[in-house]
C-alpha cells in the first residue's frame, strides 16, 4: 500500500547493486495465505479492514479481489498497519480492541511462517540480481539480518522502483 494513498503499488522492481554477507528478502504469495485459512478464520478476516499508517492513512479491506487475476488476496502492510476495523462502513462497524489487534497480527504472522515457512521463497541476493514483484499478489519482507550494521555484514545497496496501481483495493 502506498503511504498516505488509497492505492497500492502494482509492481516493485528490485536491483541489487551491492550484496551484504547476509540479508535475504522473503517473498510469500498472498492468495495461498487466504486459501490456507480455515472457514472460520476466513469469515472473520473477510469482515476486517486495515487502517494504514499511523498518520490517519487510508482504510483497505484485509481480503480483497486482485485487480487482474480476480483471486482473493490479503491486503496487509507489515510496518504501517495501525488498526483493524470490523465491518467497516456498516452499522456494526467497530475498531478491534488492542487485544484483538495483537491477536490478528499474530495470526497473520502465523499464516506466513506455519509449516516452517512452506509458502515462502527466500531470495539470497547476488550482485546484479533483478526481481519484478506483483505487489498485489506477493508480500515481501527483508530478513532481520538486513538491519545489522554494515561493519558486520557489509554494505547492502538495493535499488527499488515502484509502479503505481490506479485500482485501489476493494471488496467485490
Amino acid at each position: 500500500v502506498q503511504a498516505g494513498t488509497s492505492h497500492q503499488y502494482a509492481y516493485s522492481l528490485y536491483y541489487m547493486a551491492s550484496v551484504p554477507k547476509e540479508g535475504a528478502t522473503v517473498f510469500a504469495p498472498l492468495t495461498e495465505v487466504i486459501e490456507g485459512l480455515s472457514p472460520e478464520k476466513y469469515a472473520e478476516w473477510d469482515r476486517l479492514w486495515m487502517a494504514s499508517d499511523r498518520r490517519a492513512g487510508p482504510v483497505h479491506p484485509l481480503i480483497y479481489t486482485h485487480p487482474r487475476s480476480k483471486k482473493k488476496v490479503l491486503c496487509f502492510h507489515l510496518g504501517m498497519t495501525s488498526d483493524f476495523i470490523y465491518d467497516y462502513g456498516n452499522p456494526g462497524e467497530r475498531l478491534a480492541t488492542p487485544q484483538e489487534f495483537t491477536r490478528i497480527l499474530n495470526e497473520i504472522h502465523h499464516e506466513f511462517v506455519k509449516d516452517n515457512g512452506k509458502i515462502q521463497y527466500k531470495h539470497n541476493w547476488e550482485e546484479g540480481d533483478f526481481i519484478i514483484s506483483d505487489n498485489c499478489a506477493v508480500a515481501h519482507e527483508a530478513s532481520p539480518e538486513t538491519q545489522a550494521p554494515p561493519s558486520q555484514v557489509g554494505l547492502r545497496v538495493l535499488h527499488r522502483t515502484t509502479v503505481h496501481n490506479p485500482i485501489p483495493p476493494a471488496k467485490t
